[in-house]
């Protein structure tokens, strides 16, 4: 009879696992209400608040996913910017400066004070929120993560993980913050750059690709970004047709048209590298690393370099870079654009 004895013994070793189990699986829904209920993991030397970070990833996610500039198919709701440092905790300092950066150079491009500097980082909420540059919800999320970043720094016992989701959350605001900026920057640029409008009431210059040759010129203030200067030129009509304003409506490119001004300035990069690996070489005022229009253009009626700054191989090399990275997103949402028409 030691069989027997032998499954007793067995059945008494299993007996609380069972239990365990079944009472976990009757009980699933009250010990879940339970566990999210729990605001604060602690860990050795202190504690941080869990619900913060996951609160501010929700807003953060809820914001991006309504913001009116992402009408275009395109990738995940919240747009980043890459962690500068490997390390988690290195990275959210860096976001929370980068933030601040941010903050002020959009108030001295949106604010009326003679000296912006130096202030706090929620005064300079407070004052972009006053003048309407910040909505509500990104006053929020802002002033949420300056406040968990500030707890991060000061406190190194927090966990790697915790870290880690906090300084993705303020890539994605400091990106946010960035995109404002830098449309409000070209709103700027239209209102005050003779370029934009030399062509109009001459009928020698065909405006759609007197427009192109302006924005081939100033990708690098776009920041390569079709969002940007689509967002800023709308803004820009809109205030022509609200006010009255010496200038006219400005023509705005279309995904397609933007992809294909890319595509040129690709084209006029990669002949300014081919001539300086030529031996024949190139520097600041040298006319041969101007714009060559295409003949189909017609009349454009001015011309300049196309490097503005770092008027050397590397500078044309990063430009071509970075011209590159922006064909291959807005090929791919061209063609996500034409799945959706053709449907």
């Amino acid at each position: 009879m030691e069989w027997i004895t032998a499954i007793s013994q067995l059945l008494g070793h299993l007996a609380w696992p069972v239990v365990l189990i079944t009472f976990v699986v009757m009980f699933r829904r009250e010990i879940r209400q339970r566990l999210t209920a729990v605001t604060e993991v602690k860990y050795p030397g202190g504690s941080i608040i869990m619900r913060e970070v996951e609160r501010l990833e929700a807003k953060v996610e809820d914001t991006a996913a309504v913001s009116p500039s992402r009408q275009l198919p395109q990738g995940p709701a919240i747009a980043s910017i890459a962690a500068p440092h490997s390390d988690s905790r290195l990275a959210i300092a860096q976001m929370r400066l980068d933030t601040e950066r941010e903050l002020f150079l959009l108030s001295r491009h949106a604010l009326h004070h003679g000296d912006v500097a130096g202030w706090p980082a929620n005064r300079y909420v407070e004052e972009l929120e006053k003048v309407r540059v910040l909505d509500p919800s990104l006053v929020d999320n802002v002033r949420d993560f300056v406040d968990l970043a500030n707890k991060i720094v000061h406190d190194v016992a927090v966990p790697d993980g915790i870290v880690q989701r906090a300084a993705a959350v303020g890539s994605s605001l400091v990106a946010t913050l960035r995109h404002k900026r830098l449309v409000l920057e070209a709103e700027r640029d239209f209102e005050g750059h003779g370029l934009w409008h030399m062509h109009a009431g001459d009928e020698e210059r065909n405006e759609k690709y007197y427009i192109w040759s302006a924005v081939a010129a100033s990708l690098p203030e776009f920041d390569y970004d079709y969002d940007v200067y689509r967002e800023a030129a709308e803004r820009f009509n809109e205030k022509v047709a609200r006010q009255k304003h010496p200038w006219p409506r400005l023509y705005v490119l279309s995904l397609e048209e933007f992809v294909a001004v890319l595509e040129f300035r690709e084209s006029e990069l990669l002949r300014i590298i081919r001539l300086w690996q030529s031996g024949k070489g190139w520097d600041k005022g040298d006319r041969s690393i101007e714009w060559q229009w295409p003949s189909e253009w017609g009349h454009i009626g001015w011309n300049g370099p196309i490097l503005r700054e770092r008027v050397h191989l590397w500078g044309a090399e990063e430009d071509l870079m970075r011209t590159r990275a922006a064909l291959a997103n807005y090929r791919l949402r061209l063609l996500a654009v034409r799945r959706v028409e053709s449907k």
